[in-house]
């Protein structure tokens, strides 16, 4: 195993039960040639400009404490 792969499962044990399982799928589609996760061309083209967006600094994630709010004013 390479240490890349070695670093993110360590990473992956941090996350919620329900997080890993979503990994899990995402990496046993990968190795097997699913087109489970496949994205459109349309949505290709979202993730490319949002990266873009991202890179160039136009916008950028919200903060846990801006999606903690956001719960809290839904209730949630």
């Amino acid at each position: 195993m390479t240490k890349l792969l070695e670093q993110a499962i360590a990473e992956a044990r941090a996350l919620s039960e329900s997080e890993q399982d979503a990994l899990a799928d995402a990496l046993f589609a990968h190795v097997v040639g699913s087109n489970r996760f496949r994205l459109s061309p349309d949505q290709a083209a979202d993730v490319a400009r949002i990266r873009d967006d991202l890179r160039s600094g136009r916008t950028r994630l919200a903060t846990d404490e801006e999606v903690s709010a956001v719960w809290k004013k839904c209730g949630l």
